[in-house]
């Protein structure tokens, strides 16, 4: 069995009723900061009757409060519901088993304190309120919770809230003699330590001991004297291996204890593994027959390079698979999202104060686009799941460019409306560019509309994606050489002025309909050639910089064809020509990164940027409202 579904209502940051599902196995949440991943995992450890030291306390803050009002929510109700169960489960299960065959545990909690401080918490299982609720099942749940990690050291530090002492306790419970030693309980060693220490006579306890009373019977005498006695402290198993260490040596080579150091001595990534080590020994070593495990999970990348985020990762996969472990994540880690199987990632997003679940296995994705996006889905890519709005660009030419016209666009757009709730920035705004290398609209685009590939219902995750693509015109091709003659590389001879009638680009011809019918997705198209082709054709002084920029970058000899040819850009007969002598002997990489650094240099330098990239910008940015 495992968690199926989960239900909230009034808590935290959800004022309407929400639903989020998941999956067997491993499940993560991705999402913008402020979408209520944390608000999930809190909801299932409150309703699991688990949090990380055993207790479930309510606070006023658990109550939902919209900003600007002054009441928060009467009540909030959370339920689970668990599917996939066994003959035997559904046996055990059966005081929370509704007609269908599925488990569901639900909670109410009234906004009133009584007395003590408590709020009034009503639960109860399957469908009926009133049915007497059994706490015994939940001895047949092991949920463990593992909580961001800013400093594991005082999580492994001994004392009462120490993991490794929880472990050892838990480990004790389950297995007695997995703590002996030759027949004789720990506890009765540390006994038989302490009475070896009060009889050395030579030893420098026994004479320390000696000498406290020595000075007690000086100084009081015998009828206000005390006796003393130094020795470990703690002989019960709880309280001694509250008072027990976790060292470490680097490397899994066994050496003697002088060899091992403190946790203080550790690096911070390598402490976060050690505990996530001890609380993953907490949940697989326990023998205690359970039916439902889970693994909550919040933010494991703190402190670690890629490379292990990666192999912790594969780890939980493997222990999920394994151990028949539930694991529920969050991340904001591109890393660990790129590395995840699409099925396994649920989108997490806060449209209008209203957050909203996708499951990206229920997109809808063609198998071709399924395979195709978690090949290309690289860290880079990756951003796309923790952004408020995506713009999609074919090349690292637009990938560098985009974010640089959205500056001058957003800035323009601001003061012309007046409207000081514009942003200034891609990065203000939270939307980022995501580089496809190619022209895959029709994969990546089925995240955010449903196009004729995919499955009926699809789901889209709901945040503004707009497209940035090429119009490419058919038309007769020439190979021109390279500046250093070595590499060829092919141009269209056309010289569009005006838009072509048709269109050499799959995703404008066969895509841009259905996308620009969708309620989250756009794609906009130049209306003549390609990115550098129209930013020089839309302006005079556009096409002189550009040409000029262009130069130094190129052999003598087109170095000043190029300077010669920026001096006549008014005539747009000519402009067309430049602008196809400027695209056919630049490197696009190398041109658009000095074309950006210059426009970033020179914010006060007037460059018109052509409507479909200030559409694209505004759309991506929630500035845009067009049907």
């Amino acid at each position: 069995m495992h968690i199926s579904q989960l239900f909230i209502e009034g808590y935290k940051g959800f004022k309407d009723p929400f639903n989020i599902e998941f999956s067997k196995g491993v499940n993560i949440i991705v999402g913008e900061n402020g979408s209520g991943k944390t608000a999930v995992i809190d909801a299932i450890r409150l309703l699991l009757m688990e949090d990380e030291f055993g207790r479930t306390p309510i606070f006023n803050s658990d109550f939902n409060k919209p900003f600007g009002q002054h009441e928060a929510s009467r009540s909030f109700r959370l339920q689970l519901i668990c599917s996939g169960m066994s003959d035997a489960e559904m046996s055990v299960f059966l005081p929370w088993t509704d007609l269908s065959g599925t488990a569901k545990l639900t909670i109410e909690v009234d906004n009133k304190q009584n007395s003590r401080g408590r709020f009034k918490k009503t639960q109860w299982g399957g469908d009926a309120k009133s049915s007497f609720f059994e706490f015994e099942l939940f001895d047949t749940i092991n949920c463990i919770y593992l909580p961001p990690l800013r400093d594991a050291e005082s999580k492994l530090r001994e004392g009462k809230a120490s993991r490794l002492a929880r472990l050892l306790k838990n480990l004790n419970k389950s297995d007695r003699e997995n703590l002996s030693i030759q027949g004789v309980t720990l506890e009765e060693k540390v006994k038989l330590f302490n009475a070896e220490l009060a009889n050395d006579s030579e030893g420098v306890i026994a004479r320390a001991n000696a000498i406290i009373r020595e000075r007690l019977k000086e100084s009081l005498g015998h009828t206000f004297g005390q006796s003393t006695l130094i020795q470990f402290s703690e002989t019960n198993f709880d309280n001694i291996v509250e008072r027990l260490r976790l060292f470490f040596f680097p490397g899994l080579i066994d050496r003697e204890n002088e060899f091992y150091r403190g946790l203080e001595e550790n690096s911070l990534g390598y402490n976060n593994l050690l505990y996530i080590a001890t609380v993953l020994s907490e949940l697989t070593s326990i023998n205690e027959e359970t039916y439902l495990k889970v693994l909550l999970i919040e933010e494991p990348e703190a402190h670690l390079h890629p490379q292990l985020q990666v192999k912790l990762l594969n780890y939980f996969k493997d222990i999920s698979e394994k151990n028949n472990i539930q694991v529920i994540m969050t991340t904001h880690s591109p890393i660990l999202s790129a590395s995840s199987r699409i099925s396994s990632l649920i989108h997490l997003s806060c449209t209008n104060d209203k957050p909203i679940a996708t499951p990206l296995s229920q997109c809808g994705l063609h198998p071709l686009s399924l395979s195709f996006i978690e090949r290309w889905l690289d860290i880079t890519k990756s951003t796309l799941f923790f952004a408020k709005g995506v713009i999609l660009v074919e090349g690292i030419a637009e990938a560098m460019l985009i974010p640089i016209l959205a500056q001058r666009i957003l800035v323009e757009q601001r003061r012309a409306t007046g409207e000081t709730n514009i942003p200034s920035s891609l990065e203000e705004a939270g939307v980022s560019v995501i580089n496809m290398n190619g022209i895959y609209f029709k994969h990546f685009m089925q995240f955010f509309a449903n196009l004729p590939d995919a499955a009926d219902n699809a789901l889209n995750i709901p945040i503004r994606c707009s497209g940035i693509t090429d119009y490419d015109p058919p038309g007769a091709k020439i190979e021109l050489p390279d500046n250093d003659g070595s590499i060829k590389k092919t141009y269209a001879k056309s010289k569009p002025i005006s838009p072509p009638d048709k269109s050499g680009n799959h995703a404008v011809n066969s895509l841009m309909d259905k996308i620009n019918q969708s309620t989250w997705a756009r794609l906009y198209h130049s209306p003549l050639k390609t990115l550098e082709y129209d930013l020089s054709m839309e302006n005079a002084k556009n096409c002189q910089i550009m040409m000029k920029i262009a130069a130094p970058l190129c052999g003598p000899k087109v170095c000043k064809r190029l300077y010669e040819k920026s001096m006549h850009t008014d005539c747009i007969e000519i402009r067309a020509d430049n602008s196809l002598y400027l695209l056919e002997h630049i490197d696009k990489g190398e041109y658009s990164q000095r074309l950006a650094s210059f426009l970033q240099r020179y914010p006060g330098r007037k460059f018109v940027v052509p409507i479909y990239i200030k559409k694209a910008v505004l759309w991506a940015c929630g500035v845009s409202h067009e049907a």
